[in-house]
This record gives C-alpha cells, sequence and structure tokens, in this order.
C-alpha cells in the first residue's frame, strides 16, 4: 500500500464575500476565511470527501476520507482508476494535516468483499466511533449490497467488513424495483447499541433512479430495519403523497419530487430530537436541474416532511451538501456550485425553515481542460471555538485537483 504523508502547504485569508447578486455593488463582506490545503501531490489526484465521510472528535480533531488516484487529463475527472480510499487527519481544528492510506479498509477486500459476521454488539456511543459506509457506482466503491466499516479509536484502525443485512429484499424496495445500494457515509448515533443510517437504492444501471430511506439497528449492527422513507421512488398511484417541485414557470412541466434523483443526505439531529437531512436532487428536462433539499422528520426517522429548498448547486451534475449545526444553534449548509465553479454556503436561523443568501468560501477555479468544473463534495463540522472547517476539492492553476480546508466565522 502506498503511505504518503501529506502536510499544509497554503494559508491565505480572503474576505468574505455574500451572493446576493450579480452586481459588484451587492457584495458585502461579512468576515475573514483561512484556506489550507490538506493534500496535494505531483501527478496525483484527490477528491470526493462526500463520498468518504468527515468525523469528529475530542480536542478539534477532525478524520476526513477523501479518494486518491493518478492525475490524468481526461473528458469528466481527470483521475484514473484504480482509485484509493484514503484519509485526512487534524489535531488542531482543521490548519494542519496528514494523510494516509490506511490497512483493512475500503477497497482491501475487492469490489464485493466477503462481508464479515459481528459477534459483539457495536457500541456507537464509545469514544472515537467513526463509521463509514460503502455503495455501488462512486469512486472507489463497487459493492450493489452496501457494506461497512467502524472504528473505535477515531479512525486509526478499522473493523469490516459488514453487511446491512438484507436491505435489498425489504418489500419497500422490491416495490420499486430498487436493486442497488449507493449509500454514502451518513449516520445519528441515538444510543449506545441504537444508529440510523441513512441509505439510498436505485434501479440497477440506471443513473439518477437513487431514492432515499433510513434504516436502523436496534441489537450494535447485528440487524438492520427498514425505518423509514425521506424521498420514495415516484407511483402514480401515490401522487397524493408528494407535490411537485417548481423548477420552471410552466406547472405542467414540473415534476413530483418523487420524480427527482434523492441522493448522498447528510443530516444533523436537532435539540427537540427532530432530524434535519439536506439532499442532493436532480431532474432532467430540456436542461439539468441540480439542487439541495431540505427534509425533516419529527418520529426518529419513520415520516418525513419536506421542509425548503436550501440553494441551486450549477450545471452539470450539480453537487451533494454538507450540514453541521454552529455552535449558536443555526445550521449551516456548505455546497460545490459548478455554473461558476464556487464553494458556497448558506445558514439557516430558524431549524432549516428558511436559508440566507450564499455566501462564496471559494473561487478561481481553474483545470487544464476547464470542461467541468470538477469541485465540492464537502464535509463541514463546528470546532470548539465557533468556527466552521469545511473540507472539499478543489482546483486552481497553482494547486490542480487538491484536497482542501476553508476556516470561518459563519
Amino acid at each position: 500500500m502506498r503511505n504518503i504523508i501529506g502536510f499544509i502547504v497554503l494559508i491565505v485569508q480572503v474576505t468574505l464575500i455574500s451572493c446576493k447578486g450579480t452586481s459588484s455593488g451587492d457584495n458585502t463582506s461579512t468576515g475573514t476565511l483561512q484556506h489550507f490545503i490538506v493534500y496535494q501531490a505531483e501527478g496525483r489526484f484527490a477528491g470526493w470527501p462526500a463520498n468518504n465521510g468527515v468525523w469528529q472528535f475530542e480536542d478539534d480533531e477532525i478524520l476526513v476520507g477523501f479518494t486518491e488516484a493518478e492525475y490524468w487529463l481526461n473528458e469528466g475527472h481527470n483521475a484514473k482508476e484504480p482509485y484509493h480510499s484514503w484519509l485526512a487527519r487534524s489535531r488542531d481544528g482543521g490548519e494542519t494535516w496528514t494523510t494516509r492510506d490506511p490497512e483493512n479498509y475500503v477497497g482491501d477486500f475487492g469490489d464485493q468483499p466477503e462481508l464479515k459476521v459481528i459477534e459483539e454488539p457495536i457500541n456507537f456511543m464509545q469514544p472515537g466511533f467513526a463509521m463509514r459506509a460503502v455503495g455501488r457506482k462512486y469512486h472507489g466503491a463497487a459493492d450493489p449490497r452496501g457494506h461497512f466499516f467502524y472504528s473505535y479509536d477515531a479512525g486509526q484502525t478499522w473493523k469490516g467488513p459488514f453487511g446491512f443485512g438484507n436491505v435489498l429484499d425489504y418489500p419497500e424496495l422490491k416495490k420499486y424495483g430498487l436493486d442497488e445500494l449507493t449509500p454514502r457515509t451518513d449516520y445519528l448515533v441515538t444510543g449506545k447499541n441504537t444508529c440510523i443510517v441513512f441509505v439510498s437504492a436505485r434501479i440497477k444501471g440506471q443513473f439518477g433512479t437513487d431514492r432515499l430511506f433510513c434504516i436502523e439497528t436496534k441489537d450494535g449492527g447485528k440487524t438492520f430495519s427498514f425505518l423509514g422513507w425521506v424521498v420514495k421512488p415516484f407511483d402514480l398511484n401515490e401522487i397524493h403523497e408528494t407535490f411537485k417541485v417548481d423548477l420552471t414557470d410552466d406547472p405542467d412541466k414540473n415534476p413530483y419530487a418523487t420524480q427527482c434523483r434523492a441522493v448522498m443526505p447528510h443530516s444533523v439531529m436537532l435539540k427537540d430530537g427532530a432530524i434535519v437531512s439536506v439532499i442532493r436532487r436532480k431532474f432532467e428536462m430540456e436542461q439539468n436541474y441540480n439542487w439541495i433539499d431540505a427534509y425533516k422528520s419529527d418520529d426518529g426517522g419513520k415520516t418525513w416532511q419536506f421542509l425548503s429548498r436550501v440553494a441551486g448547486t450549477g450545471a452539470g451534475n450539480g453537487n451533494p451538501p454538507s450540514i453541521a449545526k454552529t455552535k449558536d444553534g443555526r445550521l449551516c449548509v456548505v455546497y460545490g456550485e459548478r455554473t461558476n465553479g464556487t464553494i458556497q454556503s448558506v445558514i439557516s436561523d430558524d431549524n432549516g425553515s428558511s436559508w440566507n443568501e450564499p455566501v462564496v468560501l471559494m473561487d478561481g477555479f481553474w483545470s487544464e481542460d476547464m470542461e467541468l468544473n470538477d469541485l465540492g463534495y464537502p464535509r463541514v463540522v463546528c470546532r470548539s471555538d465557533g468556527k466552521m472547517a469545511a473540507i472539499y476539492y478543489y482546483s486552481t492553476k497553482e494547486h490542480l485537483h487538491h484536497l482542501r480546508a476553508t476556516i470561518w466565522e459563519p
């Protein structure tokens, strides 16, 4: 295995700009940003933290996963297989980093590994606990059954791979013909042996058919059961359960919410126990529409209601969101915007019912081909001092396709 240590090579402070309009007169200064290079290596590509996960531990220790590959100028992503699942660790809230290719981790057991059996129930509340979910058809993941790894020592060592049980046989999925699991890492610990895991599934080989649900374990990962749909697949007989999404001025052209791709959620639990999940959405008509929705559950994930439209994510295939609570209880969402090649953030003061105007955390995207704004897929956390730390991938003239962290006061 390759084991390369990456060190911080860049610190920059810039002005935080509000995107209230297209003219510069609409911009306002709202604070300062610090940028840090998490990982960059000559001839290598780093990307997609949202496909991998982020974990936060005591004393502002942050662990984030990312995909590492050979740099290759190519139509689409400038990354050449094989893809490696790496980890980056910061012990000072995101300002300095070390990176490594961990052993006994994602990809080390083949695309569809032999799954192990959990003998002792997982203690999800063990200090240093972390879980990494794996699914089908994203960079470095190819298991349609889905599986996961877990750690008790903040990601220094990992146990697994373990399965999610017979999820693909659930009647809730069979009804709609969903036969591939496409989860990334999104879960909420609810007790010592209880945990909610957010999972997406799609029709085999059919891009865009992903729909979102959550499963639950009450016995430390030995078994899982279906908990509830967040966004279920479209069914003409169930249109009374959904609503139309305002994508155009023509109501007849607008799709139902259940007709739109729903994948790559990131979720938080509020003080009152309600869960807010922000979700990557997509629908194709005369053009591609890409955006982020927020959904809410007041009963522990059993039922879900649309809460708000969070933001647009631009051209192409859009971008997934990441969410975290600020120190004063607001909600912060970070995402990539692919029309202008920026990383943006929005804040909610009312638990996700509405969102402020976006602010730009990073701009100046550049790559050798400029065919794709290959950026974003962020994960965000809140530090003990109240500053937010967002980790994402980006590309500039000075630093091609690298992993970057931005720290700011929300």
